[in-house]
């Protein structure tokens, strides 16, 4: 049985946690059935979205296989350590943030030329929406809504990756977004960080809204560069703590 999850931010990050500390205490075991999607909601007192949205970051991690028809079954240990390094309270190792970025790198940058040429004119003019939206909501305010610039930024980021037209390109950038979804926020909260990051959407928008497959690419490696040292220094810092 669940514990019903408390209605606060991230609860996505909270259901996550909870079957993989069912997980490591062994109270579900490799082969173990979970509860169907509807049942697992009203345990945790959460929508069946957001319900969803947890068991597709657990199966992006290999803890559990979701059979159509069949079920969701725990898969075993073989992805906690990551699991646990991502998920786990103030655990997220710099090692680990260095692996995923060289990934994200590798991708998100090989994406961007892709969406220089291939992106529809709606595509490019959403990516420009997108970053005009954040430009407004930071505009003057002293204090910035992370949580409303986190938002923004997962929206940014997979509208890009989904313009290139990769279908595979785009589900591996959603499971990369999932995992790096709390040190994001963190160093989204950093002074300056939001804004710089907005900021760099605009270079990134604007090459792709011109079709310039060199400055979109370039673009996206000094945002992503950027990024991952705020994250990196941002975790030094949490460690000396």
């Amino acid at each position: 049985m669940f514990e019903p999850i408390s209605q606060s931010l991230s609860l996505r990050e909270r259901i996550v946690q909870e079957i993989l500390r069912k997980i490591e205490s062994g109270e579900l075991a490799p082969g173990d059935r979970l509860p169907p999607e509807r049942e697992l909601a009203i345990q945790l007192n959460v929508s069946r979205t957001t319900v969803r949205d947890a068991l597709r970051t657990l199966a992006g991690l290999g803890v559990i296989s979701i059979h159509h028809g069949r079920g969701i079954f725990v898969q075993g240990t073989e992805g906690m350590a990551l699991g646990n390094a991502l998920w786990a309270p103030f655990v997220v190792r710099p090692d680990t943030v260095s692996a995923l970025f060289e990934v994200r790198r590798t991708l998100e940058v090989a994406a961007a030329g892709w969406a220089a040429q291939r992106a529809t004119p709606e595509e490019r003019q959403k990516l420009i929406t997108i970053t005009e939206s954040a430009e407004t909501a930071v505009a003057g305010e002293s204090v910035i809504d992370v949580d409303y610039v986190a938002d923004a930024d997962q929206i940014f980021h997979t509208t890009l990756v989904m313009a290139s037209h990769n279908p595979v390109a785009g589900r591996l950038m959603l499971n990369l977004l999932d995992l790096l979804e709390a040190v994001r926020k963190q160093s989204l909260a950093i002074p300056g960080r939001a804004r710089q990051s907005i900021s760099d959407h605009r270079e990134v928008a604007e090459a792709v809204a011109r079709g310039d497959v060199e400055a979109a690419q370039r673009a996206v490696l000094t945002h992503l560069t950027s990024v991952e040292e705020a994250i990196l220094k941002h975790l030094s810092i949490r460690r000396e703590e």
